[in-house]
């Protein structure tokens, strides 16, 4: 009898370690409004922490908060959230005198490291000046390395120079190289099979200067391209707009 009440427990057993909940599904960031909680809680884990401070019934505030959360999904590991409350004397002087930015001067994004150093920040009311932030964030903290993601930053700083400008903390030399680049970052074939994901910088004759999504810049002699890169160029470099 009791070989046989056994061999019955074991398939319920098996069952519910099934349906047992995983603690490996990645987590949204924790949100607090106690400024102490929240960096209390970036220190543990050594996370970014977004101080936010936004106006509630503000036309913007809607497209803002849905921005962060898409960008933040399954990053509680590497962020916080701090919900700034513009009542909040102790909140108003951070963003005066820590920040250096006016809290009425609404919304406002700063993200700092956990031992309080700014790492970036913005002043725009573009849910893209928030992706700008957080992207930017990720990159200097060493969370996103991916030269695609890292493209994708430098392609939002370019084509939208609006949401690019209300953005500080990003180094000046970087946004005007990128103001002049002559292609967007992508990756570029070369004859003998190598990549270079990479932007042009320059082009002088048969030879060009790109630079990297590194920042490492790179002479490279436009014949030993793919013929569909040295096609590109052509239009490229001809005025027409590339397909």
């Amino acid at each position: 009898m009791k070989l046989h009440l056994v061999f019955i427990a074991l398939p319920i057993l098996a069952a519910s370690l099934l349906f047992q909940p995983t603690s490996l599904e990645a987590e949204d960031p924790r949100q607090f409004i106690e400024l102490g909680k929240g960096v209390a809680h970036a220190k543990d884990g050594d996370r970014l922490v977004l101080f936010l401070l936004v106006e509630t019934f503000a036309d913007e505030t809607d497209a803002i908060l849905e921005a962060i959360n898409k960008e933040l999904e399954g990053k509680g590991n590497e962020f916080v959230i701090v919900r700034c409350q513009n009542e909040s004397a102790e909140h108003r002087k951070l963003f005066a005198e820590r920040f250096k930015q006016n809290p009425d001067k609404m919304p406002l994004g700063v993200v700092t490291r956990a031992n309080g150093e700014i790492v970036i920040g913005t002043n725009g009311k573009s849910p893209e000046a928030y992706r700008i932030v957080i992207l930017a964030s990720r990159i200097q903290a060493g969370y996103e390395t991916d030269p695609d993601k890292i493209a994708a930053l430098n392609d939002a700083i370019m084509t939208d120079g609006e949401a690019a400008s209300t953005v500080f903390g990003l180094k000046r030399s970087d946004l005007e190289v990128t103001k002049h680049l002559i292609t967007k970052y992508r990756n570029w074939n070369f004859a003998d099979g190598r990549t270079m994901n990479a932007a042009l910088l320059e082009a002088n004759g048969a030879t060009g200067t790109f630079i990297r999504v590194d920042g490492k810049e790179q002479e490279v002699d436009f014949n030993t391209l793919s013929d569909a890169d040295k096609g590109y160029l052509t239009i490229i470099l001809g005025g027409n707009k590339a397909p």
